[in-house]
């Protein structure tokens, strides 16, 4: 086994990043935005150098990005939009730099919505590019968890609400009723992403058949999802590494684990809830059938 190529492991939020690092990293490859070093770090802190995952927060206060932009030439350069509950543009000569960055053997993750334009620069870095995606109705139920968390940038705005209100906003979008940011609904980030579908080169893998049995899924649907990964990325495979891989994925040691469970919006969310959350992702539940 040889991990030759460089990777964008691209995903909803909430929707399995960790596991599908987890599975990448067992298979011999490396995070190009790990920071297990002070200098890596403190770049990071500083918004230095290549966004270690092309998210919100680190893309925002990237000083590149922002250079360009404070210089005015933003105006005048093709821009591709990087996250998707909260886009930020960003030049595409400057994210052509950052994903040129990438050595052979690393990945870097992120939230990266489809246009052609991305698709384009993409297939000219030559990256191997997977999707994880996982239920709407698990992915509604983590994301308001998780922002409202209190160091989260959203968290104000969806603390001021009622539980229904944030479901509403996490679904729909709109503006934070606190901050004024606008935030892209979960409906139409989806729609987002799942638009990947149309690029012959990017392996879409599903959270449920990745979990595994540790988190309510099927064995077998996880070792052909990881050997689907294997062949994606040209690596030679066997059932020893397979089962190695698959004993190993399910990893409870994330800073932004909660469950991992296939499901759990059935738990979570009342009658009423789960008729509005079914009505507002109903394309996207029929596309993912």
């Amino acid at each position: 086994m040889h991990a030759s190529h460089r990777l964008l492991l691209n995903s909803m939020p909430k929707s399995g990043t960790h596991l599908l690092t987890q599975v990448i990293n067992l298979l011999g490859y490396q995070d190009f935005g790990a920071h297990d070093r002070l200098w890596p770090r403190v770049k990071d802190r500083a918004g230095l150098g290549t966004p270690v995952v092309l998210a919100h927060l680190r893309v925002k206060r990237n000083w590149q990005r922002r250079l360009v932009a404070l210089s005015g030439r933003r105006r005048n350069e093709q821009t591709i939009p990087i996250d998707v509950s909260m886009p930020i543009q960003v030049p595409v000569k400057l994210a052509q730099h950052w994903l040129q960055a990438i050595p052979p053997g690393h990945y870097l993750s992120g939230h990266v919505p489809w246009t052609e334009a991305t698709a384009t620069l993409l297939h000219a870095a030559q990256l191997k590019h997977l999707m994880i995606i996982r239920d709407p109705r698990d992915v509604l139920v983590s994301f308001v968890h998780f922002v409202l968390r209190p160091e989260h940038i959203l968290s104000k705005d969806f603390r001021s609400l009622s539980p229904d209100q944030r479901l509403i906003l996490a679904m729909e979008g709109g503006r934070g009723p606190h901050s004024g940011y606008q935030i892209t609904g979960l409906r139409q980030a989806f729609a987002s992403v799942l638009a990947w579908q149309r690029e012959p080169d990017v392996l879409f893998l599903r959270f449920e058949s990745l979990i595994g049995e540790r988190g309510d899924g099927s064995s077998a649907a996880q070792r052909d999802a990881v050997r689907a990964i294997c062949q994606h990325l040209d690596l030679e495979h066997n059932d020893k590494l397979i089962d190695h891989v698959c004993l190993r994925a399910f990893d409870t040691d994330a800073a932004t684990f909660r469950r991992g469970k296939i499901g759990a919006w059935q738990d979570e969310l009342t009658p009423e809830q789960i008729q509005l959350a079914n009505a507002s992702f109903a394309s996207i539940l029929q596309s993912l059938a």
